[in-house]
């Protein structure tokens, strides 16, 4: 296994990392006050810069054998990164998701675009799981599985 220190985007460069005071809440998008509100101590502690670039530049389709699952959790930068790895969607049979259905950070998509994202490529929401609730019972995140049609 080879590990790389860089995150996916559609892009090759670099880019700000918002650090979080949780290890499992920085991101690429500044974190929302909702986010703080919900989840008390993910709020940013400071800033990095990292390597930002498309899956294909770190892993070759030949690498990847089917049946094979792609599995993405970072924090509100789904769609992004998503793009990052459209040249080589078509080679996963399955994608494992956490999506939210409110904005936990500034200007990321929501659940339902994702969703529509994938549809638009030949995917099917196939399972929601893990969902998350706040006080109220209103659902804010879960991990979504889609399947390659």
């Amino acid at each position: 296994m080879i590990l790389h220190q860089a995150a996916i985007g559609p892009e090759t460069g670099e880019a700000t990392i918002h650090v979080s005071g949780a290890d499992d809440s920085s991101s690429l998008l500044p974190i929302s006050q909702v986010q703080e509100r919900l989840f008390p101590g993910t709020g940013e502690v400071r800033t990095e810069t990292i390597k930002v670039g498309r899956l294909a530049e770190f892993v070759s389709a030949t690498e990847i054998v089917g049946p094979a699952l792609l599995k993405l959790d970072v924090q509100g930068f789904e769609l992004e990164a998503l793009r990052g790895c459209e040249d080589l969607l078509s080679r996963f049979s399955y994608v494992y998701v956490e999506c939210s259905f409110v904005e936990l950070y500034t200007g990321q998509s929501l659940a339902h675009e994702i969703i529509t994202w994938f549809d638009e490529r030949g995917f099917k929401l196939n399972g929601v799981y893990n969902i998350s609730y706040d006080k109220t019972g209103k659902a804010i995140q879960g991990d979504f599985l889609f399947k390659k049609t």
